[in-house]
């Protein structure tokens, strides 16, 4: 008879929904903040992975089987060693996904660290945390970041050294908003890249606000971190890429980079073009990858972990990370408790399923199907009263040179409600209760609603219908028929909403 000797996991689907912050929580109805739950592809038509994506069966099948390969394990010490193995595997597996291994990669690609959390909050405060050592004359470093509205709410906090939730990725208990014990300090600068009625700003005026924020700090010994997003949740790059390396190049030794690619909306040759100039990547897995909610990985350039591998991390950290979440070559990471944080490493497991299927992909055939996409989309919007398209961001990414890629197209096409009349705008609340009416009642999942300014003095929201990696694999497959129903499906979530909209009293 065989008898079973290792430890007692929890079940697969409850280490899914830990090992992250409160927001990662099911409610009653079995869906986490961000409208996601656990039951593979729950959501029938998904379409908002700017959010946050449902696990899909082919992902699940993934992370059960180094599931089942953890239960193995003989006690708690014997289950970290096997979880940092997996998650050796699984930043080795990163690093080839993201062209930092191979013939191609140069050697400044091939030294790139890269580091997991349990989200883009989390990633945020790992790299200002790592950055924030004093200037000359101890004053705090100081941190510019577009507005929150367009990032994430709890990014300022994290940014600041100070709780976001009430609970870390580790399971200890806090308070939010609360200053982390043995934080290093910072200071806060948030430019609106959005004027008062949602409109996109002048970049050239962000530009200058932002360099004049730069020399301003610079010019008091300050240390700079400029976050970069590309892009926001509608979609936008800001500041521009020139600015932020001309910054980079006018000050070498004062100020740093984080690109915010949380979205992960951006193809290898993008990546590769930060990580040479010498910038941090943020990117997750739960967004336009498809992977379960709450994974992120911080890429961290050869010139500026040579600098700070040897640091002692900050203590603020403790509560946030695991030794396991660091490269084994980082002895600055060596006082780090050695927790075995099964849930983030299991859905970033199932997250490198997707990414593995979509960079089997050519360029060529994800852009053809991103510009088919777009072109249907946007045709639509001209002939509906209910739905208005807002304008597309096009991403600039002529510097640095990375050629045509993929990226360089809208994958989140934002568009604000009008009430039955088609004349007025819904508020706020009211596109918040369509968004989740279409969620609950009918199993489609767009954007979650993002402040867009107001409209007669009352604030609107504007909903998101977004491209994933996963639905792109879907639409590439059999193009000759793949493609016309992920596009047909996309515009019946516009009908549906459209229909839902009319319908409200």
């Amino acid at each position: 008879m065989l008898i079973h000797t290792g430890i007692n996991l929890s079940p697969l689907e409850q280490l899914l929904t830990q090992g992250g912050d409160a927001r990662i929580a099911l409610d009653n109805e079995g869906y986490n903040k961000y409208g996601c739950g656990i039951v593979p592809d729950s959501i029938a038509l998904a379409y908002g992975s700017a959010t946050a994506s449902t696990i899909s069966a082919m992902a699940r099948s993934a992370a059960s089987e180094v599931y089942q390969q953890l239960e193995s394990a003989h006690d708690q010490a014997s289950l970290y060693v096997l979880v940092e193995n997996e998650f050796e595997r699984a930043r080795q597996e990163l690093r080839q996904l993201c062209g930092l291994t191979g013939d191609k990669a140069d050697a400044a690609l091939a030294e790139t660290d890269i580091v997991f959390a349990a989200s883009g909050t989390d990633l945020h405060l790992i790299a200002a945390q790592l950055l924030a050592l004093p200037g000359k004359q101890d004053t705090p470093m100081l941190i510019i970041m577009v507005e929150p509205g367009e990032t994430g709410s709890s990014v300022p906090a994290a940014l600041s050294g100070h709780h976001f939730s009430q609970r870390t990725a580790l399971g200890v208990t806090v308070s939010a908003g609360d200053k982390m014990l043995g934080a290093r300090p910072t200071e806060l600068g948030s430019i609106a890249i959005r004027d008062v009625q949602g409109r996109a700003r002048n970049a050239t005026e962000v530009d200058a606000e932002i360099k004049a924020l730069v020399d301003t700090a610079i010019s008091q010994q300050k240390q700079v971190m400029l976050v970069l997003a590309d892009v926001s949740k509608t979609g936008m790059l800001a500041p521009s890429i020139n600015l932020a390396l001309g910054l980079q190049q006018q000050y070498p030794t004062q100020f740093k980079v984080l690109v915010d690619a949380c979205q992960f909306r951006l193809s290898n040759a993008s990546v590769h073009g930060y990580l040479r100039q010498g910038c941090m990547v943020a990117v997750t897995g739960s967004k336009f990858v498809s992977g379960p909610s709450f994974s992120g990985a911080l890429l961290i350039p050869q010139r500026i972990a040579s600098e700070l591998r040897q640091l002692p991390l900050p203590q603020a950290l403790q509560a946030y990370c695991s030794r396991a979440d660091w490269p084994s070559h980082w002895p600055g990471a060596a006082h780090l408790h050695k927790h075995a944080n099964i849930g983030l490493l299991l859905r970033w497991v199932a997250a490198l399923a997707e990414l593995r299927a979509f960079r089997q992909l050519p360029d060529a055939a994800i852009s053809d199907f991103v510009l088919q996409f777009g072109q249907a989309v946007q045709a639509y919007f001209q002939h509906q009263r209910i739905l208005t398209l807002l304008p597309s961001s096009i991403p600039d990414r002529s510097a640095p040179k990375t050629g045509t890629t993929w990226d360089q197209l809208p994958t989140i096409f934002s568009f604000l409600l009008n009430d039955a009349s088609g004349q007025q705008l819904l508020r706020r609340e009211q596109t918040m209760q369509v968004y989740k009416r279409l969620q609950k009642e009918q199993h489609i999942q767009l954007g979650q609603p993002v402040a867009y300014g107001a409209h007669q003095q009352k604030p609107v929201s504007a909903l998101r219908l977004c491209l994933s990696a996963r639905l792109i694999v879907a639409a590439t497959a059999y193009p000759a028929t793949n493609a016309d129903k992920i596009i047909d499906e996309a515009l019946q979530v516009l009908d549906r909403t459209a229909e839902l909209v009319s319908s409200l009293a």
